[in-house]
């Protein structure tokens, strides 16, 4: 008979797995031992509170057995006493004492507890069943438990003797065992209790553990598909600039022959379609250098050739490179310059960090200014790029730095992106020790500050 699936997948993943089995052994194991210590001690705790009530028994017995051998002539002061030590005692079930007749061959009970067994006599063969179920006639002292109904009780039979060694009568003493039995079983249902609670979180524990180890293999197996999907990504990335170059190059010799043979003013719309083509190439070559950046910074292959960078001389080459895209956009770029002081970095991964700044102030502002600020700090030097654009609201500044994310409105639908270059900058420059921050106001406008640590000389002097 076939198991079901998921049984027989359980039954294939212990057998990959041997030590989850050693696992549920172990605490089987240690959940047994735990019972067994449990009962174990518990016995030896009855055992013994029952030896000290033997004791106490047999000690009540003895100094009542002396106190009855001087008094068996006053059978009215005896039956009192017995009553009496009843009342206060409500361990005690029974007391009786009995007078021995060597010529009548039995006893005679003369004080008892029960008044309705005064007077009764008791053949000598018949002495076991009277009330304690035992021969005790050859014996001075003897004790013994016996049951009725659900209660237990300890007996004591003590022998009255003369001082000649003749023996005059018996003292049966019955002590009842209620009180320690439940006590016992309360203790035992408490105890049980406990280890039954232990059961359970073990168990439970079990579960938890069994869980854990499923989610572990899942992120083991997770791990690796990321990893294959970097590997896959790198390589593809690498796969797609060969052709993005041949055909930026066919577009390049295309633009190049169609200035030679066809006159600018009748081809506007060969142009144009040339010129659609290298932008989706341009967009498509960014995005498999994002999707490159990306896949390095996660597998921390990035390399950062750390150095010390005169920075006022490239912002004043940036702006001077984005003044004609500002101007297309109808946009004032604007950089008050002043002395920088060096800083710590890459000058490369600066370079591109900067220029992605620019790049996203001038697209997502549809008029006004774009404006580059600088500032010193003790340990750092920030650049702000502000512009009066669209600006991002509350809810987009929460994600604003994750991967692929891009504020979604209708002003920002037609703007192109892969939602890469945010993420990307930050996390280079917090490789070189700095950071981006941003602070925006929903149309109005962003400010993002780029934080570049100083040169050691700088922060030293």
């Amino acid at each position: 008979m076939a198991l079901p699936v998921r049984i027989e997948n359980s039954v294939q993943f212990v057998r990959r797995n041997p030590f989850v089995l050693y696992s549920f052994v172990l605490i089987a194991s240690v959940t047994g031992v735990i019972f067994f210590n449990t009962y174990y001690f518990l016995g030896k705790f009855q055992g013994t509170v029952d030896g000290l009530l033997q004791s106490k028994a047999f000690l009540a017995e003895s100094i009542f057995g002396t106190l009855v051998q001087d008094s068996l002539d006053d059978r009215d002061f005896l039956s009192a006493r017995l009553q009496q030590l009843k009342k206060e005692n409500e361990d005690v079930a029974a007391i009786a004492v009995l007078i021995r007749s060597e010529q009548e061959k039995q006893y005679q009970i003369i004080a008892s507890t029960d008044h309705e067994d005064v007077g009764e006599k008791i053949p000598f063969q018949d002495s076991a069943s009277y009330p304690f179920r035992r021969t005790w006639s050859d014996e001075s002292a003897t004790g013994y438990i016996t049951s009725k109904g659900n209660e237990r009780y300890w007996n004591v039979v003590k022998a009255i003797d003369q001082d000649d060694g003749n023996r005059v009568g018996l003292v049966l003493f019955q002590l009842s065992l209620r009180d320690h039995d439940l006590f016992v079983q309360s203790a035992m249902r408490q105890v049980y209790g406990v280890a039954l609670v232990s059961l359970m979180l073990v168990l439970g524990l079990i579960g938890i553990h069994v869980r854990l180890y499923g989610f572990a293999i899942k992120a083991t197996k997770l791990e690796e598909v990321d990893r294959m999907k970097d590997d896959f990504i790198s390589m593809a990335s690498h796969e797609l600039r060969s052709p993005l170059t041949v055909l930026r190059g066919y577009i390049d010799i295309l633009k190049s022959e169609l200035l030679k043979k066809i006159p600018e003013s009748e081809s506007g719309e060969e142009r144009r379609y040339l010129n659609n083509m290298e932008e989706s190439v341009t967009r498509l070559n960014n995005l498999v250098e994002d999707i490159l950046n990306v896949s390095r910074l996660e597998q921390n292959r990035l390399p950062i050739a750390m150095e010390n960078i005169d920075l006022g001389p490239l912002l004043t080459k940036f702006v001077s490179q984005f003044s004609l895209e500002a101007k297309q956009h109808g946009l004032v770029l604007s950089y008050g310059e002043v002395r920088i002081p060096q800083v710590r970095g890459d000058r490369e991964r600066v370079t591109q960090i900067i220029v992605n700044m620019l790049s996203n102030a001038i697209k997502y502002t549809p008029s006004g200014t774009v404006t580059v600020l600088t500032k010193e700090t003790d340990d750092e030097i920030l650049v702000t790029v502000a512009d009066t654009g669209l600006g991002i609201s509350a809810e987009g500044m929460k994600n604003l730095f994750s991967k692929f994310y891009r504020v979604k409105t209708d002003q920002t639908s037609k703007i192109s992106g892969t939602g890469l270059g945010l993420w990307i900058s930050r996390e280079i420059a917090r490789k070189m020790d700095g950071d981006i921050t941003v602070e925006s106001i929903e149309g109005v406008g962003s400010h993002f500050t780029l934080h570049l640590r100083k040169s050691i000389t700088e922060r030293n002097t």
